[in-house]
Order: structure tokens, then sequence, then C-alpha cells
């Protein structure tokens, strides 16, 4: 299970760079091929194929872009 939530720090890829880390700051179920759904503070990423991470380092990725998820303390 790949369980991710506000405040977690993932590892994850873009469209055209190498693997980068960023905080989570939000967190939406979508529709496939959509950015924006409903809002949610956690979510199991092995349940929901669709949706959105919004992140610290002004980037967002669909849940099949993170690689790692580091959980916050």
């Amino acid at each position: 299970m790949k369980k991710v939530k506000i405040g977690d720090e993932v590892m994850y890829t873009t469209f055209s760079s190498p693997t980068r880390k960023a905080i989570v700051e939000k967190i939406e179920i979508c529709k496939r091929g959509e950015k924006h759904g409903r809002s949610v503070s956690s979510c199991d990423l092995d349940r929901h194929s669709n949706g959105v991470i919004s992140l610290n380092d002004s980037h967002w990725c669909y849940f099949d872009q993170v690689k790692r998820v580091i959980q916050a303390k």
C-alpha cells in the first residue's frame, strides 16, 4: 500500500526531468485526464489510480508519477 497525506514528502518523476523530492500540499481524486477533482487529506495511491498531488516546489504530479512516499512524523 502506498498511502500519502498532506505534509508527507514524495519522490516523483516529471515528464521532462529526473526524480524530484517535494512536500505534499494538496491531494485531489480526479476523473482520468483531468487535473481538478475532490480534495482529500489522505489517499491510498494503490486504490485510486486517478488523481493529482500539488507540491511545495510549485509543481504537481499524477498519482502514477509518485515513486516513493516518505511519511511525515
